[in-house]
């Protein structure tokens, strides 16, 4: 995996290269989401994708054309 290459933890900005994210970003006004887990989901027949979460109620998968890394879990504070 590159450096550009999104891992778990990264908050990556959710692109508007089709209409759901489009209207994610405008109209719900989620831009940045979390990096939750990482796999070859059903849905995209296998390909590798980012099981991405805005907040506990909203989650999707998403593949990486959809999304560019916008801080890296190793700038997150999160505490554990």
């Amino acid at each position: 995996m590159g450096t550009n290459t999104p891992k778990v933890g990264d908050i990556v900005e959710l692109l508007p290269t089709n209409n759901r994210n489009r209207q994610l970003r405008s109209q719900e006004k989620k831009y940045h989401w979390k990096v939750i887990e990482i796999g070859t989901p059903q849905c995209y027949n296998g390909n590798l994708a980012y099981l991405i979460e805005y907040d506990i109620n909203h989650s999707r998968w998403v593949l990486a054309e959809d999304i560019k890394i916008h801080e890296f879990r190793e700038n997150t504070y999160d505490v554990c």
